[in-house]
């Protein structure tokens, strides 16, 4: 039996997992940088820093992430679908294989991010306005292009 574990009415045991909030990310933080394979979607993380760590296929789908740190993060082949990056910095952050499709990216900093194989939200922000925060490090805005 593991920690999500929980019994239904007749006793049985039957595996529970839910997405980790605020609160518990902050208590782990603590204790490592390595979020790999966490589920932390729909979470409110606003803020918050998370730079140098190791979020490989992390699921944060539907998080709210603004103005968070993810500079020299690794978040390849984590999911960021429909996040909210506003204002984030993602500088020199591996983003490789990362999907952000429909991921809200205004304001946001990717200077020197590597975007290979990552699917970017382009039907929400054209890919000249990602490329140049990548290349110059300006923030992300539809009309930076």
């Amino acid at each position: 039996m593991t920690d999500h574990d929980e019994f239904n009415d007749a006793g049985d045991s039957k595996e529970h997992f839910s997405a980790l909030g605020r609160n518990e990310i902050l208590a782990i933080l603590k204790t490592t940088k390595d979020l790999s394979g966490m589920d932390m979607r729909r979470a409110n993380l606003t803020k918050m820093d998370f730079s140098g760590c190791i979020m490989r296929k992390t699921n944060l789908s539907y998080a709210i992430l603004k103005e968070c740190n993810f500079s020299h993060c690794d978040l390849s082949d984590a999911s960021l679908w429909h996040a909210n990056l506003e204002n984030a910095n993602l500088t020199r952050a591996n983003l490789e294989g990362c999907d952000l499709d429909y991921s809200r990216l205004r304001g946001a900093v990717l200077h020197q991010a590597n975007i290979r194989r990552a699917q970017l939200p382009i039907d929400l922000m054209p890919r000249e306005a990602i490329m140049k925060s990548v290349n110059t490090g300006d923030p992300i805005t539809k009309d930076s292009f």
